[in-house]
């Protein structure tokens, strides 16, 4: 596993201004100490898979759950739009309740397909909705019962990504 993991997944570590940092490998970036930094000194982990069908690139994202800290990893193609996939992770949400975010399969599998770029090319995420997503491109469904953690997710999301804009910017040109 590590042999692939070498041969097929290149580590950037990017800074608040996107820009990359030299020296330092992304798996070493504990984003739950980079988080207590203040924003303009926090690194930021990128991992970038050469595959059969073009790159993905990997980004770690955190935020705040009902009772704790929530976080995701978010994988996107390489038209620096789509969502390939997300995985969530949390401290201590309500099991069956905003733990869903993390025990529910269907939760994450929403987010597949969706997209953080307008048709105007602006960042907008992907939002999680209460009553149900009304924007196919950019929303998901929310967890009933679970609304602080839902608007946790989404916040996550926006601020999270957002983050890794100038870098994913830079590498269309």
């Amino acid at each position: 596993v590590l042999n692939l993991f070498d041969s097929k997944v290149e580590q950037v570590v990017i800074d608040a201004k996107g820009e990359t940092l030299q020296g330092i490998m992304a798996e070493s970036i504990d984003m739950a100490s980079e988080e207590k930094k203040p924003e303009a000194e926090r690194k930021y982990p990128l991992f970038i898979f050469e595959g059969k069908e073009g790159k993905v690139y990997l980004m770690s994202v955190r935020g705040n759950g009902l009772w704790d800290k929530i976080w995701a990893f978010v994988a996107l193609k390489d038209d620096f739009n789509t969502i390939i996939g997300t995985s969530f992770g949390h401290v201590g949400e309500t099991p069956g309740l905003g733990a869903e975010i993390k025990d529910n399969p269907n939760f994450p599998r929403q987010f597949e397909g969706k997209q953080i770029l307008n048709d105007q090319g602006d960042y907008v995420s992907v939002k999680v909705v209460k009553g149900g997503a009304k924007d196919p491109l950019h929303e998901v469904d929310g967890i009933s019962g679970a609304t602080i953690t839902s608007t946790g997710v989404s916040e996550m999301m926006v601020r999270g990504l957002e983050v890794y804009l100038p870098y994913l910017q830079a590498q269309k040109k």
